[in-house]
């Protein structure tokens, strides 16, 4: 029996891949030009998306304030947008004394991923995890993330986190030739040589960063993966636990 059900996963496995391959995306500078073409060109944009955004869109959002632009229509990008999103821990994960958040931005499945994810129904893109000394669990005012697919084929996200005295800014974003990219308080991270990123606030109102690779992860995937490192990595817990941070 054990046998037939490790056979059957085996098929489904290379179904998935095998079907995820026939149709690769590819993104390139001339593609990118025709995009931006099409941000300038009032007949290209997307009335439904424009209507939208005018009647609910808030200025609101840290560290960069919103703006409510005109897209093009989603499928002028050869794409087949299906959703993207949040997730992580707000109240904070507890690591001996301390106290971690947690975000993570994901896209799902479509034209632009479909071939690296294989099976998974969404994509992360960016996690960072943010030790803090200041937690608010009545209002949440610790902490706000946002995600946007306004510049689709290209996905973009951020947010913050506060300590007592000070506050952690993020921007992340993926690009549709699969470059991405984080900036922390003016650090500059490249993603490509991993999409988890750990802060820890030192006493002395300094940082200190740790990058840590891993394989594509969904949504579902990535707070057990990253709870896990921390209640068993060695480095990581030292990182965080260390006597000069906060």
């Amino acid at each position: 029996m054990k046998n037939i059900i490790t056979y059957i996963l085996l098929i489904l496995t290379l179904g998935c891949n095998a079907q995820e391959k026939k149709s690769n995306f590819e993104w390139n500078l001339e593609k990118e030009r025709i995009h931006n073409k099409n941000r300038n060109d009032s007949i290209k944009w997307s009335s439904k998306n424009w209507q939208a955004d005018i009647h609910n869109f808030t200025f609101e959002g840290k560290p960069m304030r919103n703006g409510v632009f005109p897209v093009p229509d989603y499928d002028l990008s050869d794409t087949t947008f299906n959703g993207l999103g949040n997730s992580g821990n707000w109240k904070g994960f507890d690591l001996k004394d301390k106290k971690i958040i947690y975000h993570s931005f994901y896209v799902n499945k479509n034209a632009t991923n479909k071939q690296y994810i294989n099976c998974k129904p969404n994509e992360v893109f960016f996690t960072i995890a943010i030790l803090t000394d200041s937690i608010d669990l009545k209002k949440y005012s610790h902490t706000n993330v946002s995600v946007t697919s306004r510049n689709q084929p290209h996905y973009v996200g951020q947010g913050f986190v506060k300590t007592k005295s000070n506050e952690i800014d993020f921007i992340s974003f993926l690009t549709a030739d699969r470059n991405g990219y984080a900036i922390v308080n003016m650090r500059l991270f490249d993603l490509r040589i991993g999409r988890i990123i750990l802060i820890a606030p030192q006493q002395d109102g300094t940082l200190r960063s740790l990058q840590l690779d891993s394989p594509i992860m969904s949504s579902d995937e990535i707070g057990e993966h990253l709870e896990t490192l921390m209640s068993n990595d060695k480095k990581i817990i030292e990182f965080f636990t260390k006597p000069d941070n906060i």
